[in-house]
């Protein structure tokens, strides 16, 4: 919960729904077992209504999308600890790989509030993203910072400012 908003995580929802959807409205289907969804509620006064239903650009079964949600303001992070792709960076905007060669790698999906539309922000995956890793095992978010802890196996014992990080596992 961020002020008058509250995002909740429902990790055994079932669609296969790859959109955002704004307003009160959500996919009912359930294809996908265990893709998951994050419901965002708003509050105006003592009522609360849904803003909105989001779902992955790239849903998959069992991707336990909103296992993990952090709000701060008008910005949302969203881990997916079963996310499958092999993707080793991060892409700004709306798009999300679909590749599915590297199981329960995990990612992290941002959504920013802009008016009362919601909108992906970024999809965020480790820069040594392997199988199992979970990726997104549980994050943080404050204000224009995030942190995303993972299963990474490396043994390194140091810390890694920028972009790069150990390949030893």
């Amino acid at each position: 919960i961020s002020g008058d908003t509250l995002a909740v995580g429902s990790v055994g929802e079932s669609s296969n729904q790859t959109t955002i959807t704004n307003g009160s409205s959500a996919s009912s289907n359930n294809d996908l077992i265990g893709s998951g969804a994050v419901h965002v509620f708003q509050r105006t006064g003592k009522n609360w209504a849904q803003e909105a239903f989001i779902k992955a650009a790239n849903t998959g079964a069992g991707d336990q999308f909103g296992r993990y949600v952090s709000l701060s303001g008008d910005t949302l992070a969203v881990g997916s600890t079963g996310e499958d792709s092999s993707q080793t960076a991060i892409t700004n905007g709306t798009g999300a790989n679909p590749d599915k060669s590297s199981p329960e790698s995990g990612a992290v999906y941002v959504y920013r509030r802009l008016d009362t539309q919601w909108v992906q922000e970024a999809y965020l995956k480790a820069s040594n993203a392997d199988p199992g890793d979970q990726f997104g095992l549980p994050l943080e978010l404050s204000g224009d910072t995030l942190g995303v802890v993972s299963q990474e196996s490396s043994s390194q014992n140091f810390i890694t400012n920028g972009s790069g990080s150990s390949a030893d596992n």
